[in-house]
């Protein structure tokens, strides 16, 4: 019975001791749980897997550029928390790989398929406009490439070869429509037009007078900015003058598209209107004046407060500075008046507006541009012609006075006055002696009765022309003074 006693509890004790053992088997078949798979970092070069897993385990990667892998192996079997770098590998470039761990047992964990892409191609200009991330990797692994080339030789081969490719694959870049010149001034212009693409903006342009039909001999370009919708001021231009003009845009690889020739006009300036007077107001007329600070035909536009009727007066000379004479205006009479200059092209400008009242002319008529000119009439009989002129800034009656020499003369010769009154004069006096010295003035009434002198004003005649035998004469008599005896 004492035996019995204890083979029971040691068959017991064997079978739960097998129990414990079995189930300790039974543990020891589970694979390690992998979890929080991931790339804690990477480079154009290197990238570095990390995961845990739930008991220690070695530490596998599989990785390759397509899902049938390579391997890195870390054997050591005492790790949960696994880390593997990843190294020489190729920038810019998808990889895909995956875990594995496997404890001392040998029971092993694989993982799920990932994928991470090597850095490089982050760091590129305009790298987010292609679209495809396949491309934007081929994009990467080639600008790592390149930059490796240090050959300038090899640097052109590859340029030939990009450029090459992209003419094979990209159109270059088209102007749509015409383009055209707006905001157009006296001295510059702005150049616009659309292109299919982003490019760059190129303006060839050259004035009528040297344009042969392809050659433009000037160019302005603006390169760093690539754009669709193009803009290009031209300054410097000249006022007046006709343009041709030829755009061309080309893009990031050289491709370039180009328009056909076009033309515009440049403006003449606007003329400024300076210095406006009103001369003088009379009974029925008044005399205005101005300057500009170009050349322009002016007139003066004027309105009859008390009728509403509205006329104008000017002149279509192109002048910098005008005068214009308003007549048949009515004794006490408001006008407005403005003065309009118009450059040769119809562009005008007027003046503020001016407000007079016409009344009774109590000013003499101002006398201007006196002039003379003698000519010499040789023959048996010398003749002198001398002609004088002057101006008045109203119609006038004039009268010419005159003497000889430059003394006072009480009893001076006067030409009568002209019948009709006028703002022109002149007079031709053909009694006048050669090499002579004369004193003139002239003397002016207007209608109202208003008198006006003149200053002095002094001519000369011209000097009478020697015979050969005078000539002869004044020789001998320079030389033998006895000479002047014989005619005695």
């Amino acid at each position: 019975m004492r035996i019995q006693l204890h083979l029971i509890p040691a068959f017991t004790l064997l079978l739960a001791l097998a129990f414990v053992i079995g189930g300790e088997r039974l543990l020891a078949d589970d694979p390690p749980d992998i979890t929080n798979v991931r790339v804690a970092s990477s480079t154009n070069h290197t990238a570095t897997i990390t995961w845990e897993t739930d008991k220690p385990a070695d530490s596998i990667v599989n990785f390759g550029k397509q899902p049938h892998y390579g391997i890195i192996r870390d054997p050591g079997t005492d790790k949960e928390t696994h880390s593997v770098t990843l190294d020489d590998l190729d920038s810019s470039t998808i990889y895909h790989y995956r875990v594995s761990s496997a404890d001392e047992l040998g029971n092993q964990a694989v993982s799920g398929d990932f994928v991470f892409i090597t850095g490089g191609f982050e760091n590129i200009d305009n790298i987010e406009q292609v679209s495809s991330v396949e491309q934007q990797t081929l994009v990467g692994q080639a600008s790592d490439v390149i930059s490796q080339i240090t050959d300038p030789e090899a640097l052109a081969i590859v340029q030939t070869e990009i450029q090459a490719q992209a003419q094979d694959l990209l159109r270059a870049p088209e102007v749509i429509g015409q383009p055209r010149a707006i905001d157009i001034e006296s001295t510059q212009a702005t150049i616009i037009w659309a292109t299919s693409r982003e490019s760059n903006s190129i303006v060839r342009y050259a004035p009528e007078s040297q344009w042969n039909g392809s050659d433009y001999v000037q160019t302005v370009a603006v390169l760093e900015d690539a754009t669709k919708d193009h803009q290009v001021i031209l300054t410097g231009l000249n006022p007046a003058t006709t343009y041709h003009f030829q755009v061309e845009s080309e893009d990031e690889f050289g491709l370039s598209g180009a328009s056909g020739d076009n033309t515009f006009t440049t403006s003449s300036p606007v003329p400024t209107i300076e210095d406006v007077q009103i001369i003088k107001i009379e009974e029925d007329s008044a005399t205005f004046a101005w300057s500009t600070d170009i050349p322009a035909a002016g007139a003066v536009i004027y309105e009859n407060t008390a009728t509403g009727e509205i006329r104008s007066e000017g002149s279509p000379e192109f002048l910098s500075t005008q005068t214009v004479r308003l007549t048949d205006l009515t004794l006490g009479v408001t006008y407005v008046a403005i003065v309009r200059a118009e450059n040769e092209q119809g562009e005008e400008r007027e003046s503020e507006q001016i407000t007079f009242t016409t009344v009774r002319d109590e000013e003499p008529p101002i006398i201007s541009r006196v002039n003379n000119e003698s000519t010499l009439f040789p023959g048996a009989e010398t003749r002198i012609q001398t002609i004088v002129s002057w101006g008045t800034d109203e119609p006038s009656y004039c009268t010419m006075r005159y003497s000889q020499g430059l003394a006072p003369a009480e009893d001076a010769n006067e030409i009568e006055a002209n019948t009709e009154p006028t703002v022109d004069h002149v007079r031709v006096l053909t009694e006048f002696l050669p090499s002579t010295v004369y004193k003139f003035w002239v003397v002016c009434e207007d209608r109202s009765g208003n008198e006006e002198r003149s200053e002095d004003f002094v001519l000369f005649t011209p000097e009478k022309e020697k015979s050969i035998i005078d000539i002869i004469l004044e020789n001998f008599e320079g030389t033998f003074g006895w000479v002047k005896n014989i005619g005695g």
